[in-house]
């Protein structure tokens, strides 16, 4: 090849490469240390940083939605123009249904976020004794309430993680919705939610979430996995519903899977 065309293509190979980590490398990067984060703090803050526990030993409601909902706004701000601040797979799944997102790319997503999540409730025990760790990641791998079946587990966790993600869709993917305010409403959708459903399944509404916490729980309590179906088919209802309804009635109508122009 002459020496005028290898400037050409190390120009394109550079280009290439650029794209690549702009579009795949970067934002998956921040999924990871995102959902990594957000696990940490919401697990430690099973601890009760606002207020004494109940007689029942149950972390206080007020201060667990609030570190969440604060947490996933700071997040969102943070790494919401990189990758779209999702750090939940079920968020991505209800995205993608959207059309917001690429399939190979929130494959992606999901795999760095569940990755996320392990190393997240991993740090915990780096930063306390091995018996508090145990409490902390016990309830930070989310139970069923007492007397709440799987079945009416399954249909809270499924309408919190609708609200959340439909809030999601609303205020950060639709052109014309979106909102600088964005991050402070999905947060708030977070708060809301473990406010109203901290009792009867912990509020997860992110299947990576529960899924990192319990993973380190196996070691010392392999009974976290016992009903922790809930905390994936919740939200994958939760979220696929959100996604459908958004194509069905509050997409443009570019976008609507009815009345197209």
């Amino acid at each position: 090849m002459d020496k005028e065309g290898e400037p050409l293509i190390n120009r394109r190979v550079e280009e290439l490469t650029q794209q690549r980590f702009d579009g795949i490398c970067q934002p998956c990067l921040a999924e990871f240390i995102g959902t990594c984060m957000f696990v940490f703090i919401g697990c430690m803050s099973v601890q009760d940083p606002l207020g004494p526990a109940s007689k029942d030993n149950a972390p206080n409601a007020g201060a667990v939605a609030v570190a969440h909902g604060f947490t996933i706004a700071l997040l969102a701000v943070a790494f919401g123009g990189i990758s779209g601040g999702h750090f939940n797979p079920a968020v991505t799944l209800g995205v993608w249904i959207a059309g917001g997102i690429k399939p190979g790319l929130a494959l992606v997503y999901m795999v760095v976020q569940f990755i996320g999540a392990v190393l997240g409730a991993g740090l915990c025990r780096g930063v306390l004794t091995e018996h508090v760790y145990v409490d902390v990641i016990r309830g930070g791998a989310h139970t069923l309430g007492p007397d709440v079946s799987p079945a009416q587990g399954i249909l809270a966790e499924a309408v919190m993680t609708l609200l959340l993600v439909l809030t999601f869709i609303l205020s950060a993917v639709d052109e014309q919705t979106k909102s600088p305010l964005a991050p402070l409403a999905i947060g708030f959708a977070v708060t809301c939610d473990i406010l109203a459903g901290l009792s009867t399944t912990g509020a997860s509404m992110n299947p990576a979430r529960s899924a990192g916490p319990a993973i380190a729980l196996t070691v010392y309590d392999s009974s976290v996995w016992k009903y922790h179906y809930v905390y994936w088919a919740g939200p994958v209802i939760g979220a696929t519903l959100a996604g459908i309804l958004y194509r069905l009635f509050f997409a443009s109508s570019d976008k609507r899977f009815i009345l197209q122009k």
